[in-house]
């Protein structure tokens, strides 16, 4: 099963529970369509990567570039949810620059690691 980042693994560190409590509704309805939208379009990625079992380079290279609207929509959103736990805007962005970093590097692990075992990741 290919790897699937949940809400709170991707912004792990980048809003509180409480903090998200306390956003309106909008805002966290905002904030989950922006977080599945960005994972789902990862997940298609990795997974046409390893339909077509291309090189793992060629795929990183190719993978850094994709899914940079969700991204952006992503990014916006979660520094809100951040700054709405207390953290300044710069503390808030990299956080979450981070938490984007690490879920994408995750991601293209995933294809590297099937494309050389050929089994899927969990």
């Amino acid at each position: 099963m290919l790897r699937a980042i949940s809400l709170s693994c991707l912004i792990a560190v980048a809003a509180s529970t409480a903090a998200v409590a306390q956003l309106a509704e909008s805002d966290r309805a905002e904030f989950e369509t922006a977080t599945t939208a960005f994972t789902a379009c990862l997940r298609a990625s990795v997974q046409m990567g390893m339909t077509t079992k291309m090189d793992p380079a060629k795929f990183k290279e190719g993978f850094a570039k994709s899914c940079m609207e969700q991204e952006v929509r992503f990014r916006r959103v979660a520094v809100k949810v951040a700054m709405a736990s207390g953290r300044s805007e710069t503390a808030a962005a990299a956080e979450i620059d981070g938490n984007i970093a690490n879920g994408r590097r995750a991601f293209a692990a995933d294809q590297e690691s099937y494309i050389k075992t050929g089994k899927v990741p969990r």
